[in-house]
């Protein structure tokens, strides 16, 4: 909201437009849209809705330096905060995810690429497609390319990742822009030679660790039936402890982990990563088909990642370092004026905006998880150029759609730290506008940010929380 110069010199200020939370009979947040807060007691918040502050000079002062009020001192400040949140609106896609193949040797139950049989070569990307693929990234604006690769199993088709990285690293180099690699895997089709060149390429891995082998097993099998476990942890203790090379992990919860909480956390520790992102299920892909057996309610989930957090934060109390990640996003997101590169909690998103998701035929989605749905399908780099997909109809709408302006996100308290995901949605409810407040997603999301909050605002679990943010921040 834009005042005029005039419009605040009535009173000297003017109060911004704002949300409320009561987490308890004196503890009541207060934010708005460019994400500033503040928590008062019950006679400050009725000074603030009765438009008596300037009665409270020490409240005045609070409510301007967060941006509640806005003053001439202020207004500027608040501006470029805002600004700063929404930067990802102006610097063009960043992030390409790009399928080498579909095929895959596993047959994971949530799978939200629903994966192809190993065998199945026509799901492989040809040279003449990444080659369309590369030069059509290159079209983008950014000055710096993150290039990820997803499957299927990327390693399936490994000569088309060699191939990608070979000629992007040329594109870049002609057109003057940085550009890094990121390959997510889920180990078993690794071998020396492979990683030998990814780490000589500086490709940042990612991979999938559902927890103790009876939970991976459980979720994560090979397409004869046999668990994957053993041979995942056998290259999560290569690259981490031989090659001393950075991995990254990653759970996916289904309705068989929720009673595994502990083990799950404990797994991580035990293999050396310092953080776990703990991931609810995307309603799309096989996830979306097999939803009554593996998915379960937002309450359900919200009552596992609490518990798991709250253990997280007991081992943290002990001595033992490891961040639970979705706790971080928020917690930067509610703390920082800087824009946060994980899209998941951003509004408007990253889909269509910050990132774009190619499959092995050149097909254009608005993200990786989009991929499920043709719903969610631009176009082709065969067809069309960057400008033609990003100026379309359809990615303009979908960029509004998650800006949340057009559902009740835009009047819900949480909104300046969370975002809406119009892939889940369109899972759950076969539309892209989001059923609010009947959503998953959103209830998900909502009550993740509202716990965070509550932690900072008035528990003994900040001081871990702000650790890890610190810690960080410094980075």
């Amino acid at each position: 909201m834009v005042y005029s110069y005039f419009d605040l010199n009535k009173s000297g200020y003017k109060i911004n437009q704002y949300k409320y939370h009561q987490f308890a009979r004196n503890r009541i947040l207060v934010t708005t849209k460019h994400g500033g807060w503040a928590v008062l007691d019950e006679e400050e918040f009725e000074m603030l809705k009765r438009d008596k502050i300037k009665e409270d000079l020490i409240l005045f002062k609070s409510l301007e330096e967060n941006g509640i009020i806005l003053t001439e001192r202020n207004l500027e400040r608040v501006a470029n905060r805002q600004r700063e949140r929404l930067s990802h609106l102006f610097n063009g896609v960043s992030l390409h995810i790009i399928t080498p193949t579909l095929r895959c040797n596993q047959i994971c139950s949530y799978c939200h690429a629903r994966a192809k049989d190993i065998k199945e070569k026509k799901y492989d990307m040809d040279k003449r497609t990444a080659r369309d693929v590369i030069d059509f990234i290159f079209e983008s604006p950014s000055p710096e390319i993150g290039i990820e690769f997803q499957g299927g199993e990327p390693l399936a088709n490994f000569p088309i990742v060699k191939y990608i990285i070979q000629y992007s690293k040329r594109k870049a180099e002609e057109k003057g822009k940085k550009v890094k690699y990121m390959l997510v895997s889920n180990l078993t089709m690794m071998d020396e030679s492979i990683l030998k060149y990814l780490i000589k390429n500086n490709v940042s891995l990612c991979t999938s660790l559902d927890g103790p082998k009876e939970v991976h097993d459980k979720n994560r099998r090979y397409i004869n039936g046999n668990g994957t476990y053993e041979d995942v942890v056998y290259w999560i203790d290569k690259i981490k402890n031989e090659y001393k090379y950075p991995l990254g992990a990653l759970p996916t919860i289904t309705k068989f982990s929720l009673s595994h909480g502990k083990e799950i956390v404990n797994e991580y520790v035990k293999r050396g990563f310092e953080s776990i992102r703990i991931r609810h299920m995307v309603n799309a892909g096989f996830a979306s088909e097999r939803w009554s057996q593996l998915g379960y309610s937002a309450k359900e989930f919200l009552d596992f990642w609490k518990s798991s957090l709250d253990y997280i934060i007991k081992l943290n109390q002990e001595g033992t370092n490891i961040v639970e990640g979705v706790s971080l996003i928020i917690l930067k997101n509610i703390l920082s004026s800087k824009h946060q590169p994980y899209t998941c909690f951003s509004s408007p998103c990253g889909a269509a905006l910050t990132q774009l998701a190619y499959d092995y035929n050149g097909d254009i989605f608005t993200c990786d998880e989009a991929r499920s749905f043709e719903t969610f399908k631009l176009g082709n780099v065969k067809e069309n150029s960057y400008e033609d997909i990003m100026t379309s109809p359809p990615a303009l709408n979908i960029i509004g759609l998650t800006s949340g302006l057009s559902s009740i996100c835009d009047n819900c308290v949480w909104h300046p730290y969370c975002g809406n995901c119009l892939v889940s949605s369109y899972g759950q409810h076969k539309t892209v506008i989001p059923k609010l407040p009947v959503n998953r997603e959103c209830k998900i999301r909502g009550g993740m940010v509202k716990h965070i909050f509550d932690i900072l605002t008035g528990s003994e679990k900040k001081n871990i929380l702000m650790k890890w943010y610190n810690t960080t921040e410094k980075i």
